[in-house]
């Protein structure tokens, strides 16, 4: 009867461990959106009151559920534009604007997300006359 239920035993063991071993890591999405920022260009100068237009292309393997653009002082890092969109597909125009101070150096930075929660970022510095 021992060896019975050590077999018993052995046998619903086996299939619980089998039966709980997927491969969740194979179907894991590791891929990072990809960001192309196309304006404006890096060290790209500016006159004040101009408007700054950001855009960008965005894809992924998957979905980009977020899309953040962060415009900040460069040299004090203070978040001055903060931006949100939530595009739900796997490609996505960025298109959006701001107008230009003087003396100030940006740092345009673009955030994706997709819904593994995987996440890059791409930025640009400008000046302003």
């Amino acid at each position: 009867m021992k060896r019975i239920q050590s077999i018993l035993s052995f046998f619903i063991l086996s299939i619980a461990i089998v039966g709980c071993s997927k491969n969740e890591s194979a179907d894991k999405d590791r891929e990072l959106p990809a960001i192309t920022i196309t304006s404006p260009v890096n060290n790209g100068v500016f006159s004040n009151g101009q408007t700054v237009m950001v855009t960008a292309n965005l894809s992924d393997n998957k979905t980009i559920s977020e899309v953040h653009v962060h415009i900040s002082n460069n040299i004090t890092n203070q978040l001055l534009i903060d931006i949100h969109r939530s595009p739900a597909s796997s490609n996505y125009a960025l298109s959006e604007s701001f107008v230009a101070q003087s003396g100030i150096e940006y740092k345009v930075q673009v955030i994706a997300k997709d819904n593994s929660a995987n996440e890059n970022r791409a930025s640009v510095v400008i000046t302003v006359n």
